[in-house]
């Protein structure tokens, strides 16, 4: 167990004290004092079983710390500063602390939360939940109907499969279930100091495959609800319940999307054999080796395979310098009847080629230990004048 002490000053009595308090009652194996200047750099590192962040003596740079490195912890954060001070702990809890702890009365505000936070951590620690991600390149890339029967096979061959839409305003993954959901992500985040797990079950809609989704926002005025904290909160809580966890993801920009992008085991990017959606894929790869995601979570999938005048794949590959490790037939008939349906094509068409695709994708993500990629088709290489030199040039 890690836990992070964020303090202005890593010589302050009150920060010493902290550490040594919370390294007795957690069996902590590794604390370290952070000052602010080196908190982004310390935490990109791994992640923080714990953060404590001590907002005297200057709580508004605290503050913007916490804002800022919340999505970066897997487990609780604590805010310790004046309990006379009633905004401080508005805003510290609004800023994604789960707990405030008045630091003129610290060990016996410690004593009053640390057996549920020992509760919390322990149930953490045995998640063994896998989180996918699914990102398109651009438009048009087929993510949300791969999201859907991707977590239609999950839930059918490997138990209940979390589903969540992270597309505000735009997200059709309850359209293509024919679902109708009550309650949405925007809900959660807008509670997610006191987000536990009745609440967060509360707000999913159940398919009678398994899967159980959380939609996202649709009206304009919720979607800026949508926060990185509430989203981190509401991965944590999917993969303690969920054995798999598949998100719809909107972008790679976005801080709620980069929260998730940063806690998947795996990340599906898919595209087109076209030019464009091709230097969107490169363009993509390089800000995900920016962001410091690793490349070996990160799978490449043609969707729509088999079009014509498309690109050829050898030399897709020799492009993006990766090999690709799925490739989804194009089918529009069995794929648009599954969609006007909202019937997922692996239920409704489970004997077509790109039924069966789906499901060896399904086996190649779920699988914890699998080293090799998916042997694919491959076309000769041609010239790699034109269009390839534009990759290369």
């Amino acid at each position: 167990m890690h836990v992070a002490v964020l303090i202005q000053n890593t010589s302050h009595p009150l920060g010493l004290r902290l550490r040594e308090m919370l390294q007795a009652r957690l069996s902590c194996r590794e604390s370290e004092l952070i000052s602010f200047d080196r908190a982004e750099e310390t935490l990109a590192r791994g992640k923080a079983s714990v953060l404590v962040v001590v907002l005297s003596p200057a709580p508004e740079l605290a503050l913007n710390y916490l804002r800022k490195l919340r999505s970066r912890v897997s487990g609780p954060v604590l805010a310790v500063g004046l309990a006379s001070d009633s905004k401080l702990i508005l805003r510290a809890l609004h800023e994604g602390a789960d707990h405030y702890l008045d630091e003129s009365d610290l060990e016996a505000q410690l004593d009053s939360v640390i057996q549920r936070l020992q509760i919390n951590l322990e149930r953490t620690q045995q998640s063994n939940g896998r989180l996918i991600g699914l990102l398109g390149a651009s438009g048009g890339s087929g993510t949300s109907t791969l999201a859907v029967n991707l977590a239609g096979v999950l839930a059918r061959d490997r138990g209940r499969c979390a589903l969540i839409d992270l597309k505000p305003g735009v997200g059709d993954l309850a359209a293509l279930l024919d679902l109708k959901p009550t309650h949405n992500l925007a809900d959660l985040c807008l509670n997610s100091a006191r987000m536990d797990r009745a609440m967060f079950e509360s707000a999913l809609v159940v398919h009678a495959s398994g899967v159980h989704l959380l939609a996202p926002p649709q009206m304009y005025e919720d979607i800026r609800l949508v926060t990185a904290a509430g989203v981190n909160k509401t991965l944590h809580l999917a993969r303690d319940l969920f054995r798999h966890t598949v998100v719809d993801l909107e972008d790679c920009y976005h801080e709620e999307q980069a929260t998730v992008l940063r806690q998947a085991d795996a990340i599906l990017l898919v595209f087109r054999l076209d030019f464009t959606s091709l230097r969107s894929t490169k363009r993509i790869l390089e800000n995900l080796a920016q962001a410091g995601i690793d490349g070996e979570r990160v799978s490449l999938a043609i969707n729509r395979f088999g079009q014509a005048k498309e690109l050829p794949l050898t030399q897709a590959e020799e492009a993006l310098g990766r090999k690709i490790s799925f490739i989804v037939p194009d089918d529009p008939k069995t794929i648009n009847a599954a969609n006007n349906a909202g019937e997922p094509a692996v239920f409704r068409s489970p004997s077509s080629k790109v039924a069966l695709s789906i499901v060896q994708m399904a086996n190649g993500l779920s699988a914890r230990d699998e080293t090799e990629s998916t042997p694919t088709p491959r076309h000769p290489v041609k010239s790699a004048n034109g269009w390839l030199a534009v990759f290369h040039g």
